[in-house]
């Protein structure tokens, strides 16, 4: 399972979607940047601490003199010394992750209604592609298959208008059984998992998102106006566009400074050698930009140059044979 899908199966699962930070950083990995905006202190603190030898949680205890410790009631030798810090739990926000989700999404209007943060089920808004047409957004919180198919059947029992658009955190729970109760009622079931993905503070849409609106729009029969998608790309996928073109920049002078290298040590009648690869880190610190940007960059299915030029690096026929792109 992908990292990201492996983060959203887990909210989805997190009973009351609330944990202590060293938990939400372990299942966020780079994306934390984006994800600790959307989680909010509670007044409340932790009773188990994730255990760094996995198995069972440790158990914190509070003693007297206010030391806090986490112990692993099996294994005495298996124990962490704690700060209150370490044990406040956060909860995600509804109301932030479906603003963050609003922002990313094209042509989805962000709800008025009020949230529930104990919702399994949060409209999130109204996708209005075009005048006078308007799609419910819901967002189902559901920890298993068995509740995820009550909330649609429910849906369905309340549903008033041509269609709706459905997102779960991943497809884990969705069922054969689950699809087609939905689609009965032209509801589409789509997982945030693959329409959207963590960029600096916030989310962004993927390529995912046109794929599914198409795919509802057949499903509704609804013509989408010619100038649908016509649009200024969004800041955000803006900036992307020219984090890719820095490190595609930074890449290719590795390539021809490796090229370099390997005919002088050629030349001088010594067996070539390629010049090390720049790590992800490193080619963050070259070009101004965050690790967690840089890996973003080249999970981006527009960044296929610098996919082959960072392939390209660690071949030595490869390197030999490079010219400077025109």
């Amino acid at each position: 399972m992908l990292k990201a899908e492996s983060l959203w199966r887990w909210v989805e699962a997190r009973t009351g979607r609330t944990a202590v930070m060293a938990e939400w950083r372990s299942h966020a990995d780079g994306d934390m940047v984006g994800l600790q905006r959307m989680l909010t202190p509670l007044e409340r603190v932790a009773r188990t601490y994730p255990n760094p030898r996995a198995g069972c949680p440790l158990t914190v205890v509070r003693h007297p003199d206010q030391q806090i410790v986490a112990i692993d009631e099996s294994d005495w030798r298996n124990r962490l010394t704690l700060t209150v810090e370490d044990i406040i739990l956060y909860q995600l926000d509804l109301r932030l992750l479906r603003s963050a989700i609003c922002n990313a999404l094209d042509g989805v209007n962000i709800a008025k209604t009020p949230v529930d943060q104990a919702a399994r089920c949060l409209q999130i808004g109204n996708w209005e592609p075009k005048k006078a047409a308007s799609f419910p957004v819901f967002l189902l919180l559901c920890p298993d298959r068995q509740s995820l198919r009550g909330q649609i059947l429910e849906l369905q029992h309340r549903a008033r208008g041509p269609g709706a658009i459905l997102l779960t955190p991943c497809r884990v729970n969705w069922t054969e059984a689950a699809e087609t109760a939905a689609r009965k009622e032209n509801m589409l079931l789509m997982p945030l998992s693959e329409i959207v993905s963590f960029e600096g503070n916030g989310l962004v849409e993927t390529e995912s998102w046109e794929e599914y609106m198409q795919a509802f729009a057949q499903m509704v029969k609804l013509m989408l106006p010619s100038n649908y998608r016509n649009k200024k790309p969004t800041p955000m996928r803006a900036e992307r566009t020219a984090a890719i073109e820095k490190l595609e920049k930074e890449m290719e002078a590795h390539m021809l400074a490796a090229r370099d290298h390997a005919h002088s040590l050629h030349d001088r009648g010594h067996v070539p050698e390629l010049l090390p690869r720049p790590l992800q880190k490193d080619l963050a610190k070259r070009t101004g930009l965050t690790t967690s940007q840089v890996c973003h960059c080249f999970k981006d299915p527009r960044a296929k140059v610098l996919k082959i030029l960072w392939e390209s690096a660690n071949s030595l026929d490869a390197v030999m044979k490079y010219q400077r792109r025109r």
